[in-house]
C-alpha cells in the first residue's frame, strides 16, 4: 500500500504541484517511504525503497521534467532523505511514531530540516560541479530544503493516520463524521479561495482549521492541514489564488511565501491540538482516579471482590425489586490452620485463590462476590431455581471449592461451609436475607462442617427445619 501511496503522490505532485520553472511548494511522497522505514520490518522496508526508486524515476522520465542523470539524482536523494531521518524519527520522537504531541513535532520539524539540508547539499553540489546547473546554488538549496522539509513535516502524519485506518483487522470504534465534515470543508474553502484570486476568502481557511483542531483529534487536523496544503499548492502552480498573483515569475511563490503560508498552517492547529490534547488527558487521569477511588470504596483490597457495604447494597436492590435468585454465605473450614502452618503470607495468597475460583463459579451466571471479612464470603446467583436445582447449584460449588489449591508454592485441599437461601419469594428486609444465609451457614457447621444447607420456612414459631446437603 505504501509503494501506492508513494506513486500517486508523486504522480500528482509531478504534474500539479510543479510550476513552469520545474519547482514545487512541497514534495510529499519521500513521507511514504519514511513511513515504511518506521513501521515495517528493516527487509520489506527495504524492498519498499527499492519499488518507490523505480516508481519515482519511471514518473520523472515520463513526465520529462528531469534528463535522466537528474532523475536518477533527485531519486536517489529521496532515499537519502528518508535513510538519514528514520533512525533520528525513531530515537527523538518515540516508538508509537506520535507526531501529533507538540514536542515531538517540533523534534520532527528539525529532524526533517537537517536531513532535507544535508539531501539538498549534495544534489546541489552534484548539480553544480558535474551537471553544470548554472541556477543559483543557495537559492537553489534553500528551495530544495523547504520543499522536501515541507514534504516530511505536511504528508507523513497523514500517511501515518492512513496507515492507521487501513490495517487488516483494525476495527474503528467510530465513525468521526463531523470530523470527515470539516475536513472536506476546509478543502473546499481552500478550492474556493484559490480559484477566486480576488477574494479574501483564503484568510478564513485559519478559523477554518482551528475550529477543525478544536473538534477532532490531532491525526485528523494534520491531515487537513496536508490536503490544504495539496489544493493550495496545485492551485498556485496553475497561476490561480493570491500567492500567485503576487509573485507573477514565480520566485516570490517558491522562496518568500508559498513555503512559509503552508508552514503558517501547522502552527495554527497544533497549539490548539496540545490544548485541547492536554485537556483531554487530564479529564482521562481524573475520570480514571475516580473510578480507582471508587472501586477502592466498594472492593475488597486483597481479593478484588465486593466488600461488605457494597454486596449488602446489592441485596437491598434484590430485595426491593424482589430479583429471583439464591443468597450463599460461605465460610472457609479450618483457615486458621492454613494461616498458622503457612504463614499470614500463604494465608492471603490463598485467599486470593479462593475468591477466583468462587467468582468463576458464580459470575458466568451473571452473579457477584463479596467479601465480608476474614475467612467469610457471600455470593449472590441470579435465576430461579427448583429445590433440586438449587441443591445441584450447591453440590456443585461445595464440591469445586474442595478441589486443591496451588498458592505459595504449595498444594492443599480446603473445604467450605455454605449457607444458602431463596430470593424473590417474599418481601422481605435484607438484613433478614443476611440473617437467614447466617443461619443455614451456622447449621453446616454445626452439622460438621465442608457442606451446605438450604434455608426453610419455619413449620411453627419455634421451628426451623433445615435441608442439609453433606458430601461424603
Amino acid at each position: 500500500m505504501l509503494v501506492a501511496v508513494f506513486g500517486a503522490s508523486c504522480l500528482i505532485s509531478r504534474f500539479f504541484f510543479t510550476d513552469e520553472f520545474g519547482y514545487s511548494s512541497f514534495w510529499p511522497p519521500n513521507a511514504a517511504m519514511l513511513v515504511a522505514l518506521l513501521t515495517l520490518r528493516p527487509r520489506l522496508a527495504m524492498g519498499v525503497l527499492a519499488a518507490c526508486l523505480a516508481v519515482n524515476f519511471g514518473i520523472n522520465r515520463f513526465a520529462g521534467a528531469l534528463s535522466p542523470p537528474e532523475s536518477l539524482l533527485a531519486c536517489s536523494l529521496n532515499v537519502i532523505q528518508v535513510l538519514l531521518a528514520a533512525p533520528m524519527t525513531r530515537r527523538f520522537c518515540g516508538a508509537k511514531i506520535d507526531l501529533t504531541r507538540p514536542r515531538r513535532f517540533a523534534a520532527f520539524t528539525v529532524i526533517a530540516l537537517l536531513s532535507a539540508a544535508t539531501e539538498a547539499a549534495i544534489g546541489v553540489a552534484i548539480e553544480y560541479l558535474f551537471l553544470g546547473d548554472a541556477a543559483p546554488p543557495i537559492g537553489e538549496w534553500m528551495q530544495w530544503v523547504l520543499c522536501d522539509a515541507l514534504g516530511l513535516l505536511l504528508a507523513t502524519p497523514a500517511v501515518l493516520n492512513l496507515l492507521r485506518y487501513s490495517r487488516p483487522g483494525q476495527i474503528i470504534r467510530r465513525v468521526e463524521k463531523e470530523n470527515v465534515a470539516l475536513l472536506l470543508s476546509c478543502v473546499v474553502l481552500t478550492i474556493l479561495s484559490f480559484a477566486w484570486t480576488r477574494s479574501p476568502l483564503f484568510l478564513f481557511l485559519y478559523p477554518a482549521l482551528a475550529m477543525l483542531a478544536f473538534h477532532a483529534r490531532p491525526a485528523w487536523s494534520l491531515t487537513a492541514v496536508f490536503f490544504v496544503s495539496a489544493f493550495a499548492s496545485a492551485l498556485t502552480a496553475r497561476g490561480l489564488g493570491p500567492i500567485a498573483r503576487l509573485s507573477p515569475d514565480g520566485t516570490l511563490m517558491r522562496e518568500g511565501m508559498m513555503q512559509p503560508y503552508l508552514f503558517s498552517l501547522l502552527l495554527v492547529v497544533l497549539p490548539i491540538n496540545n490544548a485541547v490534547g492536554e485537556k483531554r488527558r487530564d479529564t482521562r487521569r481524573l475520570m480514571m482516579m475516580k473510578a480507582n477511588l471508587e472501586h477502592a470504596a466498594t472492593h475488597d483490597m486483597l481479593t478484588s471482590t465486593m466488600n461488605r457495604q457494597k454486596f449488602e447494597a446489592v441485596l437491598k436492590s434484590v430485595v426491593e425489586w424482589l430479583q429471583p435468585g439464591v443468597i450463599l454465605f460461605i465460610d472457609i473450614d479450618d483457615f486458621k490452620g492454613v494461616n498458622d502452618s503457612l504463614g499470614h503470607q500463604a494465608g492471603d495468597a490463598f485467599l486470593k485463590a479462593f475468591s477466583v475460583r468462587l467468582r468463576g463459579l458464580v459470575t458466568w451466571r451473571g452473579g457477584c462476590v463479596g467479601r465480608f471479612g476474614g475467612d467469610e464470603f457471600a455470593a449472590f446467583v441470579p435465576g430461579r431455581f427448583s429445590p433440586e436445582e438449587l441443591d445441584a447449584l450447591c453440590g456443585m460449588i461445595s464440591s469445586a471449592l474442595r478441589a486443591p489449591y496451588c498458592f505459595a508454592g504449595v498444594t492443599r485441599s480446603v473445604t467450605a461451609s455454605i449457607g444458602a437461601v431463596m430470593t424473590g419469594m417474599d418481601r422481605i428486609t435484607a438484613d433478614e436475607l443476611i440473617h437467614r444465609a447466617d443461619t443455614a451457614l451456622y447449621a453446616t457447621k454445626a452439622a460438621g462442617r465442608d457442606g451446605y444447607t438450604l434455608f426453610r420456612e419455619p413449620a411453627a414459631d419455634d421451628l426451623v427445619p433445615f435441608s442439609a446437603g453433606r458430601a461424603l
